[in-house]
C-alpha cells in the first residue's frame, strides 16, 4: 500500500509540474545538444553539408515514477537549387499523465560570405497534447474500483487531447573557429485546448548557443560551448567542453545551472564513430539539485547518420577546420 501511494504521489508531482509548465514553457531537456543542434534551431539544417539523420532517446529522473521520456527523429539536408536546406522533425514526449507528439518541417536560407555562413530558418508543424485523467488523483476525488471522479471541473476523469499549430524560427552563423545560433521555439499562435475546460498556453523558449574551436596537439580538438535557454520567466545556462580525436572519438563534460539555488547537474558524454557514416553518442547526468535522489539515472542516447556527400550542385564547400562538419 505504501509503495502504491508513493507511485501515485510521484505521478501527481510530475503531472503538477507539467500543468504549471502550461503557463511557463517546459522546454525539452537534452545533454547531447552539441551533436544535434537542429533539434532546437531550424537554421542549423544543411550545415553538415549533406543528408543528416539522427534518432535520439532520453530518460530523465528515472528514480521518479512517471519520469520524463522523450524520443526524436531529425532529418535535414541542403537543397542547393533553393540556396538553403530543408528538414523535418518527429517528436514524442511522455511525462506523468501528459504526453505530446509533434511533426514539423523547415526551410532555411543560407548566405555564404567571406566571414562564414549565415542561415535564417523557419519551422512549422502540428502539435498534439494528451492528458490522461485516469492517472491523476485529487484530495476530494472518488476512486473506488473502476470509478474515477476527481470532483473537479478542471481535471478530466478520462483522456482528453488537443491539436494546434506551432512555429519555430532561428538564426545560425558558422565560421571556421566560431559558431553561434539564436532560436525561438514552441510558439503556439492559438494555444492548445484540451476538451472544454482545459486551456494550455505555453510560453515560447529562446535558445542561445555558442561554440569555439580550439585546435590542440596530437590531433585532439577542443570545443568550449555555452548554451542558454529562457522563457523570460525562468532561465537556464549550461557550459560544456567537448574533446574530439581524429573525428573518431569524443568526450565531454559540462555543468548545468549557476548559483546555489539553480544548480542542476554535471553532464558527461562520450561518442564513437561506428563507420564512415554512423556515429553513436551517450550522455549521463549526475544530479546536483535537491532532487538528486530522483535525478540519478538520467540517460541519453543519440545515433547519427551522415551521407558524407554533397547532394546535387550548388554552393561550393567552404574551408572547414571543424571536423564535426566533415
Amino acid at each position: 500500500m505504501i509503495m502504491s501511494n508513493t507511485i501515485k504521489l510521484g505521478i501527481w508531482v510530475v503531472a503538477l509540474c507539467c500543468s504549471i509548465s502550461g503557463y511557463s514553457q517546459y522546454a525539452t531537456q537534452y545533454s547531447l545538444y552539441t551533436h544535434e543542434r537542429y533539434a532546437f534551431n531550424p537554421a542549423f539544417a544543411g550545415m553538415e553539408r549533406s543528408l543528416a539523420i539522427s534518432v535520439g532517446y532520453r530518460s530523465q529522473w528515472t528514480g521518479l515514477a512517471g519520469n520524463p521520456e522523450s524520443r526524436m527523429l531529425n532529418v535535414n539536408m541542403p537543397v542547393y537549387l533553393w540556396q538553403g536546406a530543408v528538414g523535418f522533425q518527429l517528436y514524442n514526449q511522455s511525462i506523468g499523465a501528459e504526453s505530446q507528439t509533434a511533426f514539423a518541417a523547415s526551410y532555411n536560407y543560407i548566405l555564404q560570405s567571406g566571414l562564414g555562413l549565415f542561415s535564417f530558418g523557419m519551422r512549422a508543424g502540428i502539435y498534439q497534447k494528451t492528458l490522461d485523467g485516469t492517472k491523476l488523483r485529487a484530495p476530494d476525488g472518488t476512486y473506488e474500483g473502476s470509478i474515477i471522479d476527481h470532483q473537479d471541473i478542471h481535471l478530466p476523469n478520462g483522456r482528453v487531447s488537443g491539436v494546434a499549430p506551432t512555429l519555430d524560427a532561428g538564426l545560425y552563423y558558422a565560421g571556421n573557429a566560431f559558431e553561434a545560433g539564436l532560436s525561438f521555439t514552441g510558439y503556439f499562435p492559438a494555444g492548445i485546448h484540451l476538451g472544454d475546460n482545459i486551456g494550455y498556453s505555453p510560453e515560447p523558449t529562446v535558445h542561445f548557443f555558442g561554440e569555439y574551436f580550439i585546435e590542440s596537439l596530437d590531433e585532439v580538438s577542443l570545443y568550449p560551448t555555452i548554451y542558454i535557454k529562457s522563457d523570460f520567466i525562468q532561465t537556464q545556462a549550461e557550459i560544456l567542453v567537448r574533446a574530439e580525436w581524429q573525428n573518431l572519438l569524443s568526450a565531454g563534460i559540462g555543468y548545468r545551472g549557476f548559483g546555489n539555488t539553480n544548480q542542476d547537474a554535471i553532464l558527461l558524454s562520450a561518442g564513437v564513430r561506428l563507420s564512415s557514416k554512423f556515429f553513436l553518442y551517450y550522455g549521463y547526468d549526475i544530479g546536483l539539485s535537491d532532487l538528486q535522489v530522483a535525478h540519478e539515472g538520467t540517460h541519453e542516447l543519440l545515433i547519427k547518420y551522415n551521407l558524407g556527400e554533397m547532394i546535387g550542385a550548388g554552393l561550393p564547400p567552404r574551408t572547414i577546420y571543424n571536423p564535426r562538419n566533415l
